[in-house]
């Protein structure tokens, strides 16, 4: 991710997956990056489950997970509980056995607008920390959450931290669906007209990709 647009912002990427229960984007990774500068992310990722101490989940809460908790063949889904002053994710298998693909939530008695449930890409080998969620809902007492696994990235640009939840801070653009159909590597510029754009050509330098602005 490179800033050639003359003046300090962040670059944010967030996950759309197949099917999701909440819409709303979290930032599953940003930058804060000056003018000039760039960064580089590179991920293997796998699921996890988490859970969070948000309150109500609103626009521009950030989501710092309590706990994290993977997802295995073994285990596929999970189940959220008290456990005294606390609550805990527990792995479990679901009677039928769970979907391929499916990733599933339970929410036992828990009370309302108090915790958010999720699921996150954390990143087992490659560049960059992401955030706490890919992608997350309130939790509700005695209801099941599912998601589908298969992402789409998106970026954007503007006042955006990670881990941040709907952000309202972005630029006006729409958001920019990242595209790996060329291959893994992309670069994406946000150039001196403040447009967000993806290079396709990877060979390109930093440099050459600089001067393009």
């Amino acid at each position: 991710m490179i800033n050639a647009s003359g003046a300090k912002t962040s670059i944010g990427i967030w996950v759309q997956m197949q099917q999701q229960p909440q819409q709303a984007p979290i930032a599953w990774l940003s930058a804060l990056l000056s003018d000039g500068s760039y960064t580089v992310f590179q991920w293997k990722t796998a699921y996890e489950y988490i859970w969070a101490n948000t309150g109500k989940l609103i626009s521009g809460k950030t989501v710092n997970a309590a706990q994290r908790l993977a997802v295995t063949d073994q285990a596929p889904a999970a189940r959220l509980e008290q456990r005294g002053n606390t609550y805990r994710l527990q792995s479990f298998v679901p009677p039928n056995g769970g979907t391929p693909g499916v990733l599933l939530i339970e929410a036992g008695a828990i009370p309302r607008d108090t915790l958010t449930i999720g699921v996150n890409l954390r990143i087992v080998s490659g560049f960059g920390q992401p955030g706490n969620g890919s992608s997350v809902v309130q939790a509700e007492p005695n209801v099941s959450r599912s998601w589908t696994a298969g992402e789409t990235y998106f970026a954007n640009f503007g006042q955006v931290t990670q881990s941040e939840f709907d952000p309202q801070n972005l630029s006006s653009q729409a958001s920019l669906e990242i595209d790996f159909g060329s291959g893994p590597d992309v670069v994406l510029l946000l150039d001196q007209g403040n447009v967000l754009k993806q290079v396709t050509n990877s060979k390109l330098t930093t440099r050459r990709l600089l001067e393009l602005r």
